[in-house]
C-alpha cells in the first residue's frame, strides 16, 4: 500500500546518500592525487608489474574518469617520483619503473582508509546487480542479448585494463537497462560509479578470466533463467571483497604473518 505522496525527492536523496559517506576518504583528494594513488597502489600490490607498459594518457583518462590533462600530469609526476619511466621512440611509452617505490605516494593512504566503506559499496552493488539481472532474465530481448554479446567480445579482445574496463562498464549498464526497471537505474549507476572510483589497474590476463563470468551471465539471460543469472552475478560481484585492493592487502598481511618466524624462537 502506498501513501500517494510523490517520493521522487526522497529517491534522489537516497541515491545521493549511497555515496556521500562511502567516498569520504578519497573525496579529500584532488583528481590528480586520485590518479597517482590508484596507479601507485596497483604497483604496490603487484597488479602492475615492473617494466609493464601503461595505456597512453587518453586511455588512462577514460578508464579512470578524469580529464586528459589530469591523466597526463599524473603520469608525468609519477615519472618524476621514480615510479614510472618514460621512453621515447617507436617502442616508447610509459612503463612501471624497475625500482618503483609506490609507498612514496602519500595519497595511497586515503584509499586504504576507506576499506570498510568499499566493502559496503560491494554489498550494495551486489543487491542491485541481483535485482536488475533477475528482472532482465524475465524480459530481455534478442536485440539486447546481441548488445551484451558485443560487449563480452569487446572485453575478450581488450589488450589492456582500460579497454577492458570500458567493455565491462557498458555490459553491466546494458544489463541494468534490460531489466525494464527505469526507476532503479539512478540507484544502480550511482553505486556502480562510486565503486569504480576505487578500481585499480589489473593484469589484462586476469580480467580476461573474469570475462568468462560475463559469458555465463549472458548465457543464463539467454535461457531466461533468473535463478542462475542471480547466482552467477552474486558470485561475480562478491568476489570483489577479495580481489579489490582491500582483499589483496589483507591476503598479503596474512601470508606475511604465516611465514614470519616465531618471535620467541
Amino acid at each position: 500500500m502506498t501513501s500517494g505522496k510523490d517520493d521522487s525527492g526522497a529517491g534522489d536523496t537516497a541515491v545521493a546518500a549511497l555515496v556521500d559517506p562511502a567516498v569520504a576518504g578519497i573525496m579529500r583528494l584532488s583528481a590528480l592525487e586520485t590518479v597517482r594513488a590508484r596507479i601507485a597502489l596497483a604497483i604496490e600490490l603487484g597488479l602492475l608489474a615492473r617494466g609493464e607498459r601503461l595505456p597512453n594518457y587518453r586511455q588512462l583518462a577514460e578508464a579512470l574518469g578524469v580529464s586528459d590533462i589530469t591523466a597526463r600530469r599524473a603520469l608525468e609526476s609519477l615519472a618524476d617520483d621514480g615510479l614510472l619511466a618514460r621512453r621515447r621512440g617507436r617502442a616508447g611509452g610509459t612503463f612501471v619503473a624497475e625500482r618503483a617505490a609506490a609507498s612514496a605516494v602519500s595519497a595511497v593512504g586515503a584509499y586504504l582508509d576507506d576499506a570498510e566503506k568499499v566493502h559496503e559499496l560491494i554489498d550494495r552493488r551486489t543487491l542491485l546487480e541481483c535485482a536488475v539481472v533477475h528482472h532482465a532474465a524475465l524480459v530481455i530481448s534478442e536485440a539486447q542479448l546481441a548488445e551484451l554479446d558485443r560487449y563480452v567480445e569487446q572485453a575478450a579482445r581488450a589488450e589492456d585494463w582500460s579497454g577492458y574496463h570500458a567493455a565491462d562498464e557498458a555490459l553491466h549498464l546494458a544489463i541494468a537497462r534490460a531489466s525494464g526497471l527505469p526507476w532503479a537505474l539512478p540507484h544502480y549507476s550511482t553505486t556502480l560509479y562510486a565503486l569504480y572510483e576505487y578500481f585499480l589497474p589489473y593484469p589484462v590476463a586476469y580480467l580476461h578470466g573474469v570475462n568468462s563470468e560475463h559469458v555465463e551471465v549472458v548465457d543464463a539471460l539467454r535461457r531466461h533463467d533468473p535463478v542462475a543469472a542471480v547466482a552467477i552475478m552474486e558470485a561475480h560481484v562478491q568476489t570483489l571483497h577479495r580481489s579489490m585492493f582491500m582483499g589483496i592487502a589483507t591476503a598479503g598481511e596474512d601470508a606475511a604473518r604465516t611465514t614470519a618466524p616465531d618471535a620467541d624462537s
